[in-house]
């Protein structure tokens, strides 16, 4: 754990060049003096042995001190500290440290006392510890197991023969070698697949509801991965719904002609915003990924761009306006959602969405995340509708597969109670229901 670089060891082995000064009897505390400088030093070991100072001779420590005494100077020394600069003014004290729970007393501790000391300031208000990456059997990782998983390997990708060399590049021991080879066999038959930079970070948040321990597991990754293939097509899929000449209205009201499933995934939307919000402000990012993840998998892609398809295509063209004018806000308020987990998929597609105003931010970086007030279309009474009519097609899909009726298509109809259940129907479907028949 030595250091190559860090802060010097103020300390100073002092030679007398008088020879009327005694050697001592302890030459190790006799000869060693401490200070700020060594002009200081060069002080003190004159007044210790009642010489002149052009009579002393030192030569510094070469040691450094240990990692920890220079990370707990961190927070105020990387802004010129003891100088008082306009950046220590500004940015010191600071407002949240996040870190593991392993190094809590080595470094949070000290730079606290640190802090106090030495600026009179605590250099922090909170601290937010996270989880200690495992691998997926919950061991922790280590070279001679081979179990360590690279960030790079997840986001680039790499093969089981790139394992096995990186461990020959290694400084592990040759007898461990084959050990740690059988180890990444086991656990990476295939190699580590290309995940990408979006998908790790999310499935590391998404992790972070295990506690203390985040036993990683790179399919889970993967699975991340194929989410942001989805994103990628729903929104390709969105673009062309809206068509080369859409313009989108300057605000994300609604215009009072929204359809069920309008007011739904407004209404859905709503909740997923004020989920995200809640849950920045808890430091729970496991219900901000899931609000996320649900909204747009489960809500936006499953049900809505599907209910979508008909009403693009139908005659009623107010209708179809304010299912663009629906699916732009999801597009535009989805996309600036995920773009803390997700910030370069979510970029590349907020980029080629048209801006509802020439005075819009460029770029989804500096476009302010979405906040309950822009967002308040909360509609219990669509949702309890949508929910209903999406029962009846869980029930449904649960009778076919029961029947083993999937791969022939009967003709089905359907038997409606009273005009209120045919009306939900048309009104989600656009399907007029056929006269009961036995």
């Amino acid at each position: 754990r030595q250091l190559w670089w860090g802060h010097r060891i103020p300390a100073y082995f002092v030679t007398v060049s008088d020879p009327a000064v005694p050697p001592g009897e302890d030459p190790d505390e006799r000869y060693w003096v401490s200070g700020r400088s060594e002009a200081e030093a060069r002080e003190k070991a004159a007044k210790e042995f009642g010489v002149s100072p052009d009579k002393i001779s030192l030569q510094q420590d070469e040691d450094v001190l240990d990692t920890w005494f220079s990370s707990g100077l961190f927070p105020f020394s990387i802004f010129g500290w003891p100088n008082q600069s306009e950046d220590l003014s500004v940015f010191y004290p600071g407002t949240l440290l996040e870190t593991g729970h392993d190094i809590l007393f080595f470094w949070v501790a000290r730079m606290v006392m640190l802090g106090l000391k030495l600026t009179g300031k605590l250099p922090f208000r909170e601290v937010y510890l996270h989880a200690i990456v495992r691998d997926a059997h919950g061991r922790k990782m280590s070279k001679s197991l081979g179990n360590v998983i690279d960030p790079l390997d997840v986001i680039h990708g790499v093969s089981l023969q790139g394992l096995h060399d990186q461990l020959l590049s290694s400084n592990l021991d040759p007898s461990e070698v084959e050990k740690a080879k059988e180890g990444q066999k086991a656990d990476f038959p295939a190699g580590i697949p290309e995940c990408g930079t979006d998908a790790l970070r999310f499935g590391l948040c998404a992790y972070t509801s295990q506690g203390r321990d985040i036993n990683l597991d790179v399919n889970r990754i993967l699975g991340y991965r194929h989410f942001c293939n989805k994103l990628w097509n729903a929104t390709k899929f969105a673009l062309r719904g809206l068509g080369k000449g859409f313009v989108p209205s300057p605000t994300s009201k609604p215009a009072g002609h929204e359809s069920l499933v309008d007011r739904w995934i407004r209404s859905r939307l709503t909740e997923a915003v004020r989920l995200s919000n809640q849950g920045f402000q808890a430091y729970d990012f496991p219900a901000v990924t899931t609000a996320q993840y649900s909204f747009w998998l489960y809500e936006l892609c499953d049900v809505y761009l599907e209910c979508l398809k008909p009403v693009l295509n139908g005659v009623d063209q107010v209708v179809a306006e304010c299912a663009r004018q629906t699916l732009y806000t999801c597009l535009d308020v989805g996309l600036r959602l995920l773009s803390p987990f997700m910030p370069f998929v979510t970029e590349e597609l907020f980029q080629r969405l048209p801006r509802r105003t020439p005075q819009a931010p460029p770029s989804l970086c500096i476009t302010p995340y979405p906040e309950p007030s822009e967002c308040s279309w909360k509609d219990p009474d669509a949702e309890a509708a949508m929910e209903l009519a999406l029962s009846i097609t869980r029930a449904v899909r649960s009778l076919r597969a029961d029947y083993n009726l999937t791969r022939i298509r009967p003709d089905c109809f359907l038997e409606v109670a009273d005009e209120a259940t045919g009306a939900l129907a048309s009104a989600v479907s656009g399907y007029v229901p056929a006269p009961a028949r036995a």
